[in-house]
């Protein structure tokens, strides 16, 4: 695919078209929207496009479409799959994800980041039929691989969109409805995958979730598009529609693109916030990933309950507290205030009780008539102390890096989160629940990474960060206490491609709101 690289001074014909969607600070107005938008509509399709691509993770979990090996029920039954290439296959999207994020991160410095949204999605419905008609393990991977590039859009640009519209005293909040929807997604996918699968054969739930995104991809490509505000920060940028041919213009030479996009990446690895925010979320992603994928098998190994019914308290249970605890963790920072400190000590202290509600789970004796009530009942503390931290991490992540990285720092923390996450922790848990055989200790060994994860928040929370949330929006969330802002350019080289920004140092806690504007 190549990309225009030749810049006139004249406005693009689509700059018409695609409006901002911020007003002007300067100016005190607002551009025009089209006629279909405003914040709440976006935020609630942005919410479907996320249920639907994550509704997936959740279906090939499900007993009803994974199956089992020895009964030659689902995927493991028809392929007769090992416990290492079964874990494989919820990972195998990551390689398509990899590639594809720092792809769509290149394309919309070129292209209209609403369409790409559109072409993610289509890309994801037609390799979703592929899964449902897979004659073998081989394409079936190949398939989840390219559903992985199709997600990377919705990781890569929904977060930034809802960053440029959601109100400033309920943004935490409102990344939180936005975040809440992938866990939805596999908790839902878990009972969908376990009913369907099981009567209907593992194959249509994968066609089903197909049909159900065609409504979705002929929206996203029909409405029309509104633009992320990173793309009129800059008046050099062309912004293109990608139904307008690729081809007939100078395109920059892929060095040019490599080193723009390596640049770029450099640029993201000096903010030491970011780091410790992306690298303190893999544990996290990591015990999630398991949880999410042998956990109806544990449960259903450990307590002897049915297959289906284990299915729907997993899928269940994962809803209830993802929903609760994704928007009661925004709401929280939102109540304490939304600085990037506050956000990483409530990240560092839901790890710590996490861990410990759920190491207490698997200590639930087996064997009594009640254990897997009191198991579920504990384990759902920890699932809700896990999912608190949703909602301020993407908060963290667009708040900490310069306004045009945001979709690039999305896509590079949605990668780190799967390499460094739940794409080792599930083929390493196969490998050794199938070494000792026993569920109870492996799961224990692998609720130990929590601990990995509270550490880098907790360090994180006492490193000095840049805000680079718009002044405005910083001065209406201090609730009448004083801003105190540092001249960026007395930063050095961290901020030297980096405008308008606000070196600050952490101090007092969590209460403490009269000391300097916190991270």
């Amino acid at each position: 695919m190549k990309l225009a690289s030749n810049h006139s001074n004249a406005e693009p014909p689509e700059r018409s078209e695609y409006r901002t969607l911020t007003a002007s600070a300067s100016e005190g107005t607002v551009n025009t929207d089209p006629a279909w938008y405003t914040p709440a509509r976006l935020l609630i399709a942005f919410c479907v496009v996320s249920f639907l691509v994550f509704l997936d993770r959740g279906i090939i979990a499900s007993n009803g479409v994974n199956g089992d090996k020895e009964s030659k029920t689902g995927i493991q039954g028809e392929f007769q799959l090992s416990k290492f290439q079964d874990g494989v296959l919820p990972a195998a999207f990551m390689i398509g994800l990899l590639i594809a994020s720092l792809v769509f991160s290149e394309l919309c410095k070129h292209y209209n980041a609403f369409r790409l949204i559109g072409w993610g999605m289509a890309i994801f419905m037609i390799s979703s039929v592929g899964c449902g008609f897979a004659n073998s393990f081989w394409t079936l991977l190949v398939c989840r691989i390219i559903m992985g590039a199709g997600e990377a859009s919705i990781i890569n640009l929904t977060g930034p969109f809802i960053d440029d519209v959601a109100p400033p005293s309920q943004k935490t909040l409102w990344f939180g409805i936005l975040y809440l929807f992938p866990t939805v997604g596999i908790a839902v996918g878990y009972i969908f995958g376990g009913v369907i699968g099981a009567s209907m054969g593992w194959r249509m739930p994968f066609l089903i979730q197909a049909a159900v995104c065609v409504p979705v991809v002929l929206w996203l490509f029909m409405v029309q598009p509104i633009s992320l505000r990173t793309m009129h920060d800059d008046e050099e940028e062309a912004h293109t529609d990608l139904s307008a041919p690729l081809l007939g213009s100078e395109a920059a030479p892929p060095a040019a693109v490599v080193n723009s996009l390596w640049g770029d990446i450099c640029i993201l690895c000096r903010h030491p916030v970011f780091l410790y925010s992306s690298l303190g979320y893999c544990p996290v992603q990591g015990a999630f990933g398991v949880y999410s994928y042998f956990g109806p098998q544990a449960g259903h190994e450990l307590f002897g309950v049915g297959r289906e019914s284990i299915d729907l308290t997993f899928g269940g249970v994962t809803i209830v507290t993802a929903v609760v605890a994704t928007l009661l963790g925004g709401w929280a920072l939102d109540r304490v205030g939304s600085s990037i400190k506050n956000a990483m000590l409530l990240n560092g202290i839901s790890a710590v009780v996490g861990f410990v509600a759920i190491v207490a789970a698997f200590w639930v004796p087996p064997a009594t008539t009640t254990g897997f009530v009191w198991f579920m009942l504990i384990f759902a503390i920890g699932e809700l102390a896990i999912f608190a931290g949703t909602a301020p991490v993407g908060a963290v992540i667009v708040w900490s890096v310069p306004t045009r990285l945001r979709p690039l720092a999305s896509g590079i923390s949605a990668i780190a989160s799967h390499i460094l996450g739940d794409v080792p922790t599930p083929p390493l848990v196969g490998l050794l629940q199938g070494y000792i055989q026993d569920w109870r200790i492996a799961m224990l060994v692998l609720t130990l990474i929590l601990i990995v994860a509270a550490v880098l928040f907790f360090v994180g929370a006492y490193v000095k960060c840049i805000d680079y949330r718009p002044e405005e929006e910083r001065l209406s969330l201090e609730k009448g206490h004083r801003l105190t802002v540092s001249n960026a350019g007395n930063v050095g080289p961290l901020v030297s491609d980096m405008e308008s920004a606000t070196m600050v140092h952490h101090h007092g806690d969590l209460a403490d709101q009269n000391n300097l504007r916190q991270c």
